[in-house]
């Protein structure tokens, strides 16, 4: 069945997810001043993981995995969530949220660096280089004033989020393996693992949660799990159905946008002029590495002896 054109609707329901998955910076960013990032990460999920799973059992398309499937599901609790999320989490101790929003603006560009080398159908073409070397001129200015002032805490915390980014590419990799199973259900069994994952983790290496927490902590908390995992995840699976992955695809431009307008609004951040330079250099890299190429100029490709 060929798909309508997008319309209003999943503009907005773009826009939407955006600012939910732009928001967790700032929650992040809230919540680490009186909770430790792994347990961040715990409360975060199980939110998450009970009204996920309770979707899926609404849903009724369940499926029985294979054991290649729990591998693959591993590798997506993981890389998808059990490492970015306390990554970012211990980042944004130390840097602005709006910062942290930034770095993760370069996820795709690294997923397009890895998909030349691990798939066989992503290879790299022109904008899509094009595209990466941007990103990395981009990283490059966001990095330079930490670079100039030595190896300090701002460029530990900053790295910990560009590691961040790095597993999300490997998750996105992962997940193509699992496509192929009704989607609700699938983000279920991830969010177990998630979970399988996340409470011994807490007990070897965080402290336990606090027993009063401030109200803004319990708000942040509360909206990491409602609404940038549960609701995220719901609106994202909308969305892909509606209009397919690669409409889906546009909401890495907007998410490092809706990642600094949001700590500027409500943590009044005020993001350096090397920041907004990078945010519009990964900005226009993204861009670039949309453009398709023509059948005209295809890339270049290596010769073998």
């Amino acid at each position: 069945m060929q798909k309508s054109p997008p319309g209003l609707f999943d503009y907005t329901l773009l826009i939407a997810l955006a600012l939910m998955w732009g928001a967790a910076f700032l929650w992040s960013k809230i919540a680490v001043a009186e909770v430790a990032p792994v347990t961040i990460t715990l409360a975060r999920q199980s939110i998450a993981a009970v009204l996920l799973v309770g979707f899926a059992i609404g849903a009724r398309r369940w499926f029985v995995p294979t054991a290649r499937d729990h591998l693959f599901m591993i590798i997506c609790a993981l890389a998808g969530t059990v490492v970015p999320f306390t990554l970012i989490n211990w980042g944004v101790e130390v840097i602005d949220s709006g910062l942290a929003s930034i770095l993760m603006g370069s996820m795709p560009l690294t997923v397009l660096v890895m998909a030349h080398f691990l798939t066989p159908d992503e290879k790299m073409s022109l904008p899509k280089v094009g595209g990466v070397i941007l990103g990395l001129i981009g990283l490059g200015i966001l990095f330079w004033p930490q670079l100039q002032a030595g190896f300090g805490e701002d460029l530990i915390r900053q790295l910990a989020v560009l590691g961040a980014a790095f597993a999300y590419a490997v998750n996105a990799l992962s997940t193509k393996q699992l496509v192929r199973h009704p989607p609700m259900a699938l983000i279920a069994y991830i969010s177990l693992w998630t979970l399988a994952i996340l409470v011994p983790m807490v007990f070897l290496f965080d402290a336990p949660i606090p027993t009063s927490l401030s109200a803004n902590v319990v708000f942040a908390l509360a909206g990491l799990g409602v609404i940038s995992s549960a609701a995220g995840a719901l609106v994202m699976v909308t969305i892909i159905r509606r209009q397919g992955a690669t409409f889906f695809g546009q909401i890495n431009l907007l998410i490092p946008i809706a990642g600094v307008m949001l700590a500027v609004i409500f943590l009044g951040e005020r993001p350096g002029l090397n920041a907004l330079a990078a945010l519009a250099v990964i900005f226009c890299a993204l861009l670039v590495a949309r453009i398709k190429p023509s059948a005209k100029t295809p890339m270049p490709q290596e010769s073998h002896p």
